[in-house]
């Protein structure tokens, strides 16, 4: 097993305790918001948009979008879509970054370095809910799915990676303050979340990876569909 299926990391599809909704998206030059100022929630259209654009790793628009509906939802919702948002742009952030280095456009990747710097730094200390991935017992060095810690009964882990898993996004460890059961989420789709405490950077470029994520007061969820 080398990357887990791409489409249920961020598959819509999926009804959850965290379902979404949204409002209208159009694309000219860069995609604009046809919303009020401000609002509490995001339309499942409007939902669906950013899930397309992330299937399609097109990170310009999936982090341009990401930076508008966070500018736009002040405070979180009880379908946690600004937690996922925080998730959602650090990511595309990180799939710009490798984008421009692949190219060799240097001048565009240090800009982008610094934008994922000064973001990351402004959600420390905020609630971030991870995308559904499936946790497995023993992950024998598979990508994006939910694995234990060695020697660490009250975390978890992730590499999260692009669609062909060639360069790692993120690293993300997630801390719990007691033992976790997990019998119950054992090759199931899995919410992960928690507080982020941590971050840290890559500044070795000639590893393929980006950042580590730190996630204190973690929960996990199983992902409920019908």
């Amino acid at each position: 097993m080398k990357s887990f299926v791409f489409l249920i990391l961020f598959s819509f599809s999926v009804l959850t305790c965290y379902a979404q909704k949204i409002v209208k998206i159009e694309k000219p030059n860069q995609p604009a918001l046809e919303v009020n100022q401000f609002s509490t929630e995001i339309s499942e259209r409007e939902w669906q948009i950013i899930v397309d654009s992330l299937q399609a790793e097109d990170w310009e628009k999936s982090a341009f979008l990401a930076s508008q509906l966070i500018n736009r939802v002040r405070a979180d919702n009880e379908k946690k879509q600004l937690a996922r948002l925080r998730y959602i742009y650090l990511y595309a952030l990180a799939g710009k970054i490798i984008a421009f280095s692949e190219a060799d456009k240097k001048s565009e990747e240090a800009a982008v370095r610094e934008e994922l710097r000064k973001a990351a730094d402004s959600f420390v200390g905020q609630e971030f809910v991870l995308p559904p991935r499936r946790f497995l017992d023993n992950c024998n060095q598979t990508l994006n799915y939910i694995c234990t810690v060695k020697d660490n009964d009250n975390a978890l882990r992730v590499t999260a990676t692009n669609r062909e898993g060639t360069a790692i996004h993120s690293f993300e460890l997630i801390l719990f303050d007691q033992k976790v059961d997990l019998k119950d989420f054992t090759g199931k789709e899995t919410f992960l979340g928690g507080i982020l405490a941590k971050v840290e950077f890559n500044e070795n470029k000639s590893y393929p990876w980006i950042m580590r994520l730190s996630f204190a007061k973690g929960f996990i969820r199983v992902v409920v569909t019908k």
